[in-house]
């Protein structure tokens, strides 16, 4: 049987370089809906707590300070009536309210904490703290004050697109372990989260910590720093690159790789706001927000 080639296409496309503009403009307007998804839900889950702890009065006063999260199979959380107080004391709903009430504030609660899962994962992660698994299953402790601080509604335009601000000399840190010395322009914050600046020699130091804290709690949990460094025509460059382990595989797979390109003066925003990097006082207190005369 001879094969005849068909007259004509099947049908017709866009222009390659119109088509690959439909899909960046898709998949950035995606990534927004579900950054204010997560944030609505973080703040909602802060809410759930309060309203358990203080019998939905309002005003009520109550003192719960973080909440045990659990990652189920589909890569959602869900909480365990665990928490602790701001002075880090441990407890439970059933302790505060009995069993039965503590039995349904919980299944109320993880119809909202269901949404913090692996498509807002950019919004909750950085505001947990990493505990021992249960049951197999990854654990954390959300920070409740810190997600009650988060905007409900849009944040606008890209920080980074305004005008930049003077920039002041802070110390950073992001997980109250790690602190670094960075530059930040104090007009740059989200929810009171700064975007810090730092020179080659920091962003090896945060490549170097992030690299190790993948390697003991696994890269499903820690984005990843790295500095690269080659000559071309004799003159020595380097590439920074941030790698979202947990990108890989999925529908965001092609954000699992950014390279960080510095500014005039050599420095580079490593992680931006997303990773909530907060200020720290002479004293190492956090401030959030940051205000330059507060310290």
């Amino acid at each position: 049987m001879t094969h005849q080639p068909p007259p004509r296409p099947a049908y017709e496309l866009p222009a390659s370089d119109t088509l690959g503009a439909a899909v960046d403009e898709a998949l950035f307007a995606t990534g927004d809906a579900y950054d204010r998804l997560g944030r609505v839900m973080a703040v909602v889950t802060a809410a759930g707590v309060r309203d358990v702890l203080a019998g939905h009065r309002p005003g009520t006063p109550f003192d719960a300070a973080k909440l045990e999260l659990l990652e189920g199979e589909d890569g959602s959380l869900f909480p365990t009536g665990r928490y602790w107080t701001l002075a880090g004391a441990e407890r439970t709903f059933t302790d505060d309210v009995g069993e039965s009430e503590a039995g349904n504030a919980l299944h109320d609660l993880s119809g909202w904490t269901a949404y913090l899962n692996d498509s807002t994962r950019d919004v909750w992660r950085p505001l947990c703290d990493e505990r021992p698994d249960r049951d197999g299953r990854p654990t954390f402790a959300l920070d409740l004050v810190r997600a009650a601080s988060l905007t409900l509604g849009p944040t606008g335009p890209a920080a980074q697109d305004a005008a930049p601000g003077p920039m002041v000399e802070v110390m950073v840190s992001a997980n109250e372990r790690d602190r670094y010395p960075a530059l930040v322009d104090p007009t740059d914050q989200r929810d009171g989260y700064v975007r810090p600046w730092f020179d080659l020699r920091t962003v090896r130091r945060i490549a170097a910590d992030t690299q190790r804290d993948a390697a003991r709690y696994g890269h499903g949990s820690i984005d990843t720093v790295h500095v690269l460094t080659g000559k071309v025509n004799r003159t020595r460059h380097a590439v920074v690159m941030v790698v979202s382990w947990m990108y890989l595989g999925g529908e965001k797979q092609q954000q699992a790789v950014d390279v960080l390109h510095p500014n005039a003066d050599g420095r580079y925003a490593v992680g931006g706001h997303p990773w909530c990097w907060y200020v720290l006082s002479d004293d190492l207190t956090p401030l959030i927000p940051f205000r330059p005369d507060a310290r």
